[in-house]
């Protein structure tokens, strides 16, 4: 037999050596962590077929593109006053404009339109000029502007989910965009619901707020909000969303406390987690410190009560503004507010600029885990914007060991019919296709595993198509042959021939194919981009079994006929 024969057989060995060790965990369920096989990996599963949560969420821009101008608005007042021009008023509009677009509204002099006008061109070129009439300016986010922040709020939301997700422990999560306003989330594995729903959907928005104990005395705030609950019919149920309470709070409270001032609450709850009373503030704003001045966030306990808190530490900006807030306002209150509400408001004994703690009380729930996850999402980011679940669905793990039961048998009786088929048409040159098949798959699974790439439903189908698509070529391969055959060529002229010929249309087709999968796997959602990959590594073991493999078996069995001096083979 030739060398050069040997040296193909032995590269052949040594792929199907490698292969088989990385099956190998995954078909023995190996526990990774005990055993002492070199190879640490298994392949792993995907949402519909070891269970976990599938989640739709969704992202509130009309309070986002508010609360974007209304930072706008504080920014143009400072940029006003720097040039020292007046104005009456500034006030953000939202009632009689499309949810999406709000303005902002400047009252002036007259005489002063043209300084305005010109700072807004030099620096706010980002707004558009929606009113322009004597002593009135008005201003509105521009499409450009409006589309960008889209976009960036939407990556940056699912880089913070994948942040939290990754802290979580949860493996090879599926987080995409979908559509223009909406998040899909795929957790496979995980089994604490609630908890994942919690940490995701938080937005984390931490703000370091001054308390405002002169302008309005706790009991006279007390006394308004309660009125304006009975008069606007606001009630907090406990379950409900927080943060709309609070909103509605605020906007019915708005002209009864003074101008840069919001409301916040401190909840208190008793040892079964439930709400038992709300403390109201008054606090300044807006916060002059957030959270996106930290750089770190861990959990401690308290030297005086051994209580999980959260210590963090602050950016050198961070620093510095933070040193400013605390300086200017020794002896007043600084509250923490987190999502709307106060964790804590001590008072400022002396300055604090680099680093500061979280406190979360010291009974109810389950002060530890609550720290993790506060330090999570602290660490891993805010969230730029409100998410809405629109969708949940848990999928249990029974339904997808079902699917693999289902599919491993599906798939064998399909392989199997295969296989007697191609073994009853072709002859042995079947039994080497069928062979040629085997291999063809398990490096399909290998290269899975590899690549730590996430096995699907979608993906097994994908698994069967590779089986079609093989045998498709071995068709191709073996007819061209059979044609050379009956042309009057000799058995290895034949076969050379086939193969030659055959190649062509073999790689024309798996091009075409591998066109179709790109598509899939750039614009698909997850369980599609499961059957894209799976397609694309069936394609490559595909021709490298057809035209490699088969080859390779065909020459050893035309050694053989040859040494016989048969004059023909089987196929």
């Amino acid at each position: 037999m030739e060398r050069k024969w040997w040296g193909k057989f032995t590269f052949l060995f040594l792929c199907v050596a490698i292969a088989c060790a990385y099956v190998y965990p995954t078909f023995k369920d190996l526990d990774l962590k005990k055993t002492n096989f070199p190879i640490k990996q298994k392949i792993t599963l995907g949402l519909d077929l070891q269970g976990g949560l599938y989640m739709v969420l969704g992202i509130d821009f009309k309070k986002l593109y508010r609360e974007y101008l209304q930072r706008q608005m504080v920014s143009f007042d400072s940029q006003l006053k720097k040039a020292n021009i007046a104005v009456k008023s500034s006030k953000l509009v939202a009632e009689g404009f499309p949810d999406e677009d709000p303005r902002i509204e400047f009252t002036l002099d007259a005489a002063q339109r043209d300084g305005i006008y010109q700072i807004f061109k030099d620096q706010f070129w980002f707004l558009r000029l929606t009113r322009d009439e004597t002593g009135v300016l008005e201003f509105g986010l521009a499409h450009d502007q409006r589309v960008q922040i889209r976009e960036k709020t939407i990556d940056q939301s699912i880089e913070v989910i994948r942040n939290r997700i990754d802290q979580f422990g949860v493996s090879e999560p599926s987080i995409v965009s979908q559509g223009t306003d909406r998040i899909v989330v795929e957790l496979p594995g995980v089994r604490e619901i609630e908890r994942a729903k919690e940490l995701i959907g938080r937005t984390a928005k931490l703000e370091f707020m001054i308390v405002d104990r002169k302008s309005m005395p706790l009991p006279e705030l007390a006394t308004l909000i309660s009125s304006v609950e009975k008069e606007k019919n606001i009630v907090f149920e406990e379950g409900g969303s927080f943060s709309k309470y609070v909103d509605a709070i605020n906007v019915a409270v708005k002209g009864k406390i003074p101008e840069g001032t919001i409301v916040a609450f401190e909840r208190n709850e008793g040892e079964t987690g439930k709400t038992i009373d709300r403390t109201p503030y008054l606090l300044k704003y807006p916060a002059p410190v957030t959270g996106e001045d930290l750089v770190d966030a861990r959990v401690q306990f308290s030297a005086d009560t051994n209580a999980p808190e959260v210590g963090f530490q602050m950016s050198p900006t961070g620093a510095v503004k933070f040193g400013k807030l605390t300086g200017a306002n020794v002896g007043e209150g600084l509250a923490i507010v987190l999502d709307s509400i106060v964790y804590s408001a001590p008072n400022i004994q002396s300055q604090i600029s680099e680093r500061g703690v979280i406190t979360l009380g010291t009974k109810g729930k389950d002060l530890y885990k609550e720290a993790q996850d506060l330090a999570i999402v602290l660490r891993a980011g805010a969230l730029p914007a409100k998410l809405d679940f629109l969708e949940q669905r848990v999928v249990g793990s029974q339904l997808g060991a079902d699917s693999i039961k289902k599919g491993t048998v599906a798939g064998l009786i399909g392989t199997l019919l295969v296989f007697l088929l191609i073994i009853f048409y072709y002859k042995v040159s079947g039994l080497i296709a069928a062979l040629s098949l085997v291999l063809n798959v398990i490096f399909v699974i290998a290269i899975l595993v590899g690549l730590e790439a996430t096995l699907t439903l979608p993906g097994i189908a994908g698994i069967a198509l590779t089986v079609g698509i093989a045998v498709d070529s071995n068709v191709v391969i073996y007819e061209r042959i059979r044609e050379e055959l009956r042309s009057g060529k000799s058995l290895m002229g034949a076969m050379d021939s086939g193969f030659q010929k055959a190649f062509r249309t073999i790689l024309d087709a798996n091009i075409t194919n591998a066109g179709a999968a790109i598509v899939l796997l750039n614009y698909g959602t997850g369980p599609i981009k499961g059957f894209a990959v799976t397609l694309l590594i069936g394609i490559i073991t595909t021709l490298f079994s057809a035209v490699f493999i088969t080859r390779l078996f065909f020459d050893l069995y035309l050694d053989r006929q040859l040494a016989k001096k048969a004059d023909s083979f089987s196929i």
